[in-house]
């Protein structure tokens, strides 16, 4: 009874099952969902600010470029009240970390740099020609501002301490005449906004690659820009443990339970006004493509989940308690209903089993006739078979021996003996197909071998008096090329091929060098072969309907007995094998037979 109880139940609570695992995954979808959604606001969040950040470097910088400067600038000795007007505001823009005027050879003019905080120190000039912004700058034209990449930044090649995150932004200058005199380079600090940006938000990790693929900045590692530090676990692989962030596009997805979501910074060929007096655009230069992306870990993702879980849980206990209980109550009714139908059916088993038995007796009844039905048919062919085939080889052997008994001419002799072997090869070979069909009598069934099919013809062609002589006047042709194996009864296509020749010869046209050909060919992938004779053909309109009947016979005026195409035909349908007709009077009869893939 119990087997029964779990059976029924696990019949019921599977479905259900089935129910609460699309009803936890639809509503894990809907959460993540509206988890990946918050996501993207935050990344288009930290986006923009990054974005509106660069905006405000190139601002500043834009202002600088947008100078008129004396001819022959020199901001340190000529021209450094000209300047001084302008350091107090360098000193109060507090991310201003470097400022210079670089000339056309790339040598410094004037450099200004930060010491702590608040104040500004006038420095010792260096050559800047070999430095990768300086070259950059000086392709620019007006009107254009280089972005560099961000960097730690670097005295006569070694990394400054404390470390110092800085970006930095290169315009044109020109004087008064619209002469370009140099550039101006400033170094921006990027330590307060890059903390800024990797601050969580919600839990999740903020990433800031660049176009390499490489952390300039972390929430989950102290320092900025740990690969220029020698980390080299600082890739994409190493610190955020995935391969699926990429630069072609703006996305979210799911890997290993973490939701990323990605946006790409690409400034390079911006533009911008500025606000300018003139109006005219500014665009923007940059080697960088800044990648932003936001994860959130597997187990913030869990907690989210949990609620629906839990709930879930507590449907699917209340749902097995009494899932167990109905079906309690169902098999004890069931089982008491049993007992009382088992007592009646035995009472009708009784009644049943003789006509059971009686049935079955009328079914071997019926067995045992069909099977004398099918012996008696095999019988009556074989009978037709032994005198029809025989007829042929024993005929050719007689006209033979006759002609070798009244010819006197050692020659022809000489060309008549070898027919005469060809001729009882073809009978020991029929003996031997006779007693195989014996064999197929005993065994009931259809021995089917791989047959050539040419060697075939030819056996059955030194059958024939008409086919053994060289100008009898009747040929036998065989274009076999598509096809010349064929897996059959070699005695049933025997006597097809048999009844083939023997009829071309039978119905061949007078005062016509006579012949039948045999053709393979492929159609709809299964194998055709087409008869062929050039005889005196069959008015298909009178006797198409009964050219494959038993016993029916077209040419009064020729002798036969009508059984030759009925066996052709029975002997083809037996292997599942179908055969057409095509003839026209006084032109010949084409034969189709087609045979099962």
């Amino acid at each position: 009874m119990w087997k029964r109880i779990l059976k029924m139940f696990i019949g019921l609570y599977v479905p259900l099952f089935v129910l609460t695992l699309f009803l936890y995954y639809s509503q894990k979808a809907k959460q993540i969902e509206n988890i990946t959604e918050r996501q993207i606001r935050a990344t288009t969040m930290k986006k923009v600010s990054f974005e509106e950040e660069c905006h405000s470097f190139l601002r500043n910088t834009n202002y600088w470029a947008s100078l008129k400067y004396p001819k022959n600038f020199d901001p340190l000795e000529e021209h450094s009240s000209f300047l001084s007007s302008y350091l107090e505001l360098i000193e109060y823009i507090t991310i201003y970390d470097q400022f210079r005027f670089i000339d056309l050879e790339g040598k410094e003019i004037f450099r200004a740099e930060r010491v702590g905080n608040d104040s500004i120190i006038i420095s010792a000039l260096q050559n800047k020609k070999h430095q990768p912004y300086v070259k950059a700058g000086l392709q620019l034209k007006r009107n254009q501002i280089f972005l560099s990449q961000i960097s730690l930044n670097r005295e006569n090649g070694v990394i400054e301490k404390p470390y110092k995150p800085v970006i930095r932004t290169v315009a044109p200058i020109f004087d008064n005449e619209q002469n370009q005199i140099g550039l101006v380079v400033i170094n921006f600090k990027m330590k307060n906004f890059l903390d800024q940006m990797k601050s969580t938000v919600e839990d999740k990790n903020v990433y800031l690659l660049d176009e390499d693929y490489r952390v300039i900045s972390s929430s989950t590692i102290k320092e900025d820009l740990p690969y220029e530090l020698g980390n080299k676990i600082s890739t994409i692989e190493g610190i955020l443990k995935t391969t699926l962030i990429s630069h072609n596009r703006d996305s979210t997805f799911v890997e290993n339970g973490h939701i990323w979501s990605q946006q790409s910074i690409n400034l390079n060929g911006a533009t911008f006004t500025f606000g300018s007096i003139s109006n005219l655009p500014t665009k923007i230069v940059t080697p960088s493509n800044w990648l932003l992306a936001l994860e959130i870990p597997r187990t913030i993702v869990k907690a989210e989940l949990q609620p629906v879980f839990k709930s879930l849980l507590t449907f699917n206990i209340i749902s097995i308690i009494s899932l167990l209980t109905l079906c309690y109550i169902f098999q004890k009714k069931k089982l008491e209903k049993e007992q009382f139908y088992k007592e009646l059916e035995s009472k009708n088993i009784l009644l049943t089993r003789s006509k059971d038995q009686l049935e079955e007796n009328n079914v071997m009844v019926n067995e045992m006739n069909n099977s004398l039905e099918i012996r008696n048919k095999q019988l009556s062919d074989f009978n037709y078979l032994i005198s029809h085939n025989l007829r042929s080889p024993v005929t050719s052997m007689s006209v033979i021996v006759e002609m070798i008994q009244k010819e006197k001419n050692p020659e022809v002799l000489h060309q008549l003996l070898p027919k005469l072997d060809d001729v009882a090869k073809s009978i020991t070979h029929l003996t031997e197909d006779i007693n195989d069909y014996v064999a197929i009598l005993d065994t009931k069934e259809i021995k089917i071998t791989d047959i050539n099919l040419k060697e075939l013809i030819l056996e059955v062609k030194n059958e024939f008096t008409e086919t053994l002589l060289d100008n009898s006047g009747f040929e036998v042709l065989l274009n076999l090329e598509a096809w010349n194996h064929i897996s059959y009864s070699k005695f049933y296509l025997q006597s097809i091929v048999h009844n083939f020749i023997s009829n071309a010869i039978k119905y061949k046209r007078d005062n016509v060098d006579s012949h039948i050909q045999f053709e393979s060919a492929i159609e709809n992938k299964q194998k055709v072969l087409y008869v062929r004779d050039n005889g005196i053909g069959l008015n298909l309109e009178r006797h198409g309907d009964n050219v494959f009947k038993l016993y029916k016979r077209f040419h009064r005026n020729i002798s036969g007995k009508g059984m030759g195409l009925f066996l052709v035909k029975s002997q083809l349908e037996a292997l599942n094998a179908t055969i057409t007709i095509d003839s026209k009077v006084g032109q010949g009869t084409t034969f189709k037979l087609i045979f099962e893939k």
